[in-house]
């Protein structure tokens, strides 16, 4: 019998700096964040035949998107910057799901090494068709 789990895909540290933070001093200075995500998607048939251009999830493509969307404005929350990582990946990936768990080094807190947040959203969490076969 085979396993029923579903496929899944991961980025990992994620480096970004951006501008990021509600406090006063946070507002004028870029801070350092790392992006972690795990999609659940269907990439073993795709698998088979070894073709990247099939529809399988490109990393590359991922690490451009989100780089291009932190440079955007200035983000107030990290729970807003998660939010909109995460629908980014489920509007302009193949996945049916995605978790994405922001990290942010405070630049207020130099005895911490980072705060973070994490959230699970499926592609319907925007309004989104779910994806065939899923």
């Amino acid at each position: 019998m085979s396993d029923c789990r579903p496929d899944r895909v991961h980025g990992i540290g994620m480096h970004y700096s951006c501008r990021v933070g509600f406090h006063a001093h946070e507002q004028h200075i870029v801070q350092k964040l790392r992006v972690d995500f795990e999609a659940e998607t269907r990439w073993r048939s795709l698998a088979q035949v070894d073709d990247e251009t099939l529809g399988l999830v490109n990393y590359a493509e991922v690490d451009k998107a989100v780089g291009a969307l932190l440079d955007t404005r200035h983000w107030r929350l990290i729970e807003t910057v998660a939010e909109a990582i995460a629908a980014l990946i489920c509007e302009q990936f193949p996945v049916s799901q995605v978790r994405v768990k922001v990290t942010k080094t405070p630049a207020d807190m130099p005895q911490v090494e980072g705060v973070a947040v994490e959230c699970w959203r499926r592609r319907e969490d925007f309004g989104l068709a779910p994806l065939p076969g899923t």
